[in-house]
């Protein structure tokens, strides 16, 4: 610490010996970031755009997150207290993909791109919205994927496998979307 007074001015010392003290830091332990926050309260909203089919109102609404876990505590901030059709909000984190078959809203993190086809296709007929941030979420048949466009976090909509999973998407949400899949006709 002496050396590191000698050569550094001032609180940087004890700053970068706190660092040392501490090591690396982690993927898993990073805070969460605006980012997170905007996508956390997509999420939330949602619940307001997309219908599920009926459900007892005794049950939560969950909201499963396969993330980092500073996306699951952004989540967990923005939904604290709230509900979604009389139904309160909880984040849950599935521990097999077929566990997700009883989620409402399955997000899938960019960490999971290896996976993402077998989280798909475990909801794929299930009424479960999925939501990813990549491009293989889009490519394996995602409901809604987050997207940056120009620094801003935007989200493509596949209308089509939405219905197919039998949830019905507000042509409110559809409008603010970046890219639409447009339904198919019967």
């Amino acid at each position: 610490m002496a050396l590191l007074r000698r050569l550094l001015p001032g609180g940087c010392a004890a700053a970068l010996a706190a660092c040392l003290v501490a090591g690396p830091v982690r993927a898993e332990q990073r805070t969460a970031t605006a980012e997170d926050d905007i996508k956390s309260a997509f999420l939330y909203n949602f619940t307001k755009f997309v219908e599920w089919p009926p459900a007892s109102a005794s049950e939560p609404f969950r909201v499963c997150v396969v993330a980092e876990p500073a996306f699951g505590a952004a989540v967990d901030r923005t939904i604290a207290g709230e509900s979604a059709g009389g139904r309160p909000l909880l984040r849950v984190t599935p521990a097999t993909p077929e566990a997700a078959r009883a989620c409402q809203i399955l997000f899938l993190g960019r960490m999971e791109n290896d996976r993402v086809e077998r989280w798909i296709a475990a909801v794929r007929d299930a009424p479960v919205l999925v939501v990813g941030e990549s491009r293989a979420a889009w490519d394996h048949g995602a409901h809604i994927t987050f997207v940056l466009d120009d620094n801003r976090v935007r989200f493509d909509v596949n209308a089509d496998a939405a219905t197919r999973a039998g949830l019905s998407v507000s042509s409110k949400l559809l409008r603010v979307a970046r890219n639409v899949t447009a339904r198919r006709s019967a």
